[in-house]
């Protein structure tokens, strides 16, 4: 019997795996921590990005051993967690994650949203690498509370808003100061905490490169058709000006300097009491 076809979202995701780590090379999804005498190079990006996920690794409370990785991405942080001998476990929403998860991790793997999840309690740690975004953040410290051991942790690492004002910026993470709000109302407390804007800030820099070379690249090839087929090319970009402006208006995304005074990348570490 044949499998269904994928959905668009589907479809969308396996194509964004499918680019990182076959056309990039990239084993892992996230930012990355760059030293300042760091080069806009993919092997920078790559030694960034497992300097960051050391930087976890190494804020893990002393006597944690079972580890839920929510939004876990390709399983990398786990496998290396399960070979440092942590307890791990994984869980996305994400039907590829799933897949790659399975191919590359012998550990449980939770198949939904953190908010829907049906956990048994238990965890000492509970990581949200740059997933905390995407759960409601009146979730967040609820089902945390639920899932974790007493005296247990949750490790939040991601980028807030701080000006909800800003257009394509503001769209994307939790208001910092609405999160601060939750956490304070919470039965948890920040035992530890590092803005690390300007650590990862690089990451859009390098991204920002690539855009260019990619745009100035269209650009060339289609020099000699736009000369010779004006009025074909005025159709071509009428038929798909929707695409081109939204490629032009989420450019901003990838501005070192608009995300730094928009945004704020923080880690915090809480401790359930």
């Amino acid at each position: 019997m044949s499998s269904s076809p994928p959905t668009a979202e589907k479809a969308k995701s396996d194509r964004a795996l499918r680019f990182y780590q076959d056309v990039l090379g990239l084993e892992r999804l996230h930012y990355g921590m760059w030293l300042p005498e760091d080069s806009l190079t993919m092997d920078s990006l790559k030694a960034a990005q497992k300097r960051y996920e050391d930087f976890l690794v190494e804020s893990i409370p002393d006597g944690a051993r079972r580890i839920l990785d929510v939004g876990c991405g390709t399983g990398e942080l786990c496998m290396n967690l399960k070979a440092a001998g942590y307890d791990v476990e994984g869980l996305s929403p994400d039907i590829n994650q799933k897949r790659v998860f399975a191919e590359k991790v012998d550990a449980p793997f939770h198949f939904t949203k953190f908010e829907e999840s049906q956990l048994d309690g238990g965890y000492d740690l509970i990581i949200m690498s740059e997933s905390c975004q995407y759960i409601p953040i009146d979730k967040v410290f609820e089902v945390a509370a639920k899932a974790l051991a007493p005296n247990g942790h949750l490790m939040v690492c991601d980028y807030f808003v701080l000006d909800q004002d800003a257009g394509e910026l503001s769209k994307s993470g939790h208001d910092y100061n609405d999160f601060l709000a939750k956490a304070e109302s919470s039965p948890f407390e920040i035992v530890a905490r590092r803005d690390i804007t300007q650590d990862i800030r690089k990451t859009l820099e390098i991204a920002d490169d690539w855009a260019g070379k990619i745009l100035l690249g269209a650009d060339i090839l289609t020099e000699k058709f736009r000369s010779r087929n004006p009025f074909l090319w005025k159709i071509l970009k009428w038929f798909g000006s929707s695409k081109y402006e939204k490629a032009v208006s989420q450019r901003v995304l990838l501005d070192a300097d608009k995300f730094a005074a928009v945004k704020k990348y923080e880690f915090f570490l809480f401790k359930l009491n």
